[in-house]
């Protein structure tokens, strides 16, 4: 019954821990321009447009799932034009 009680418990936590924040971050000035990228509702992330390994550039930048983006704390982060 304890290990039943436990594998519940294990199951919260890690079903609980994919969701998104319930409140937005304040986001800068000039994050994300509408030109190149589309700011996400609640993680604070630009999704940019041109969905390529090269679509973003910066220190921050990621490339996931054929997703290009960057978090809002990326300083130099950018999206770059579709060609």
């Amino acid at each position: 019954m304890q290990a039943l009680s436990l594998i519940i418990l294990a199951t919260i936590g890690v079903a609980k821990g994919g969701y998104a924040p319930k409140e937005s971050p304040k986001l800068p000035d000039g994050f994300c321009p509408k030109e190149t990228g589309t700011a996400t509702a609640t993680t604070g992330e630009c999704m940019c447009d041109w969905q390529h390994k090269d679509g973003c550039v910066g220190s921050g930048c990621q490339y996931q799932y054929g997703l290009s983006f960057y978090h809002y704390s990326c300083k130099d982060c950018k999206c770059v034009a579709k060609p």
